[in-house]
């Protein structure tokens, strides 16, 4: 668990990268994008402002991934000295409820991912609206 949580948080970071990157390239666009062109700039604006829902949600998913991988270690950790403790190899209550903290944590990375790859499908249907406005016919 603590490898899937862990490739999972990398994948998000560098899509978070990403997104930051994207939002810095539209932000330099808009400021070289002369005042004369107010269609393109008020769709940059609209596209900014969903890129920034867009870092919250991956942010928030990035630090669920965090706590899980904190559960994971955890519950390792506490199954490793069990037999130290003179505890049998039965999971007792605490190291079964980090488990499940954990689980809990991967899914809510999970579906704050989903958010944001629903949010990311608006920021391309502004992007391509210019283009399906050109494409009907006059």
């Amino acid at each position: 668990m603590v490898s899937a949580a862990g490739l999972l948080f990398v994948g998000v970071q560098t899509k978070n990268l990403h997104l930051a990157d994207r939002v810095r390239n539209l932000m330099r666009e808009y400021r070289e994008t002369g005042s004369n062109d107010r269609e393109r700039r008020q769709a940059i604006s609209a596209q900014v402002v969903l890129f920034e829902k867009r870092i919250r949600l991956s942010q928030r998913a990035l630090e669920s991934l965090y706590g899980a991988i904190v559960c994971f270690v955890m519950t390792t950790l506490l199954l490793a000295v069990a037999p130290w403790t003179g505890q049998t190899a039965v999971p007792n209550t605490l190291t079964g409820g980090i488990f499940i903290l954990g689980i809990a944590g991967l899914l809510i990375a999970l579906f704050l991912e989903l958010l944001e790859m629903r949010t990311g499908l608006r920021t391309i249907a502004i992007e391509t609206s210019a283009i399906s406005d050109d494409s009907r016919p006059t």
